[in-house]
């Protein structure tokens, strides 16, 4: 694969990425979320992330799709988290994704915005594949994923439902964040298992000591 990096190199060694997988903006309202209620709980998990990294760095890898992709981009902006962006195709070409004009225009707000931006060299002709890159490049590079997800298997290559089921198969904390208000720490897509949000501190300590990090916990 050959890409094309814009961006500065890290100034954070030591961070932990958080990577976010999840629907388009007509799939979330299919599935029944609530743009406030998903951002208020998209913050939730971001903040408690925050407790639990005290002094390390912080950053979300996101493509910056509408939906799911912005609105985790936008929150952990906010609240202080640097952003890597890969996107499927080069920039150019990705924005055609997006019909809208004020959509282009956000996207190329928080494409400015990003730390880091890494253009993939997939093509229309291969769409899926490229789609299907972007999101393993998303696993590759995190350590903690963010599921926007409805809970069933992907509709087509590169899905969120087989995002989820990669994610669990390479051991990250992945976080489901379903409607009105409900989050889970997922230990099975299929079936679907899964613990209470508050375990994410344990699931991080195990992140932290393969990665060879002390850690104690969240300080009181």
């Amino acid at each position: 694969m050959t890409l094309k990096t814009q961006g500065h190199p890290p100034t954070t060694p030591l961070a932990i990425r958080v990577g976010v997988t999840g629907h388009r903006t007509q799939g979330l309202a299919e599935a029944g979320y609530n743009d406030g209620a998903l951002r208020e709980s998209v913050r939730q998990v971001l903040r408690q992330i925050q407790e639990i990294a005290q002094r390390l760095g912080l950053l979300v890898v996101s493509p910056l799709a509408e939906g799911a992709d912005r609105i985790v981009a936008e929150e952990a902006l906010k609240l202080g988290y640097e952003l890597e962006s890969p996107l499927p195709f080069v920039r150019e070409e990705y924005e055609k994704d997006f019909r809208l004009p004020e959509s282009r225009a956000a996207f190329r707000h928080l494409l400015g915005r990003a730390r880091t931006v890494y253009e993939l060299n997939g093509s229309r002709e291969h769409a899926n594949q490229a789609y299907e890159a972007v999101g393993r490049w998303v696993l590759l590079h995190s350590n903690i994923l963010i599921a926007i997800w409805n809970g069933k298997p992907a509709a087509g290559q590169g899905g969120t439902g087989q995002m989820v089921k990669e994610s669990l198969s390479r051991g990250i904390a992945t976080v489901w964040v379903r409607p009105h208000g409900q989050m889970f720490l997922l230990r099975s897509a299929d079936p679907i298992l899964y613990d209470p949000i508050n375990r994410l501190s344990e699931a991080m300590g195990r992140v932290l000591t393969a990665r060879g990090m002390s850690w104690a916990g969240p300080e009181d």
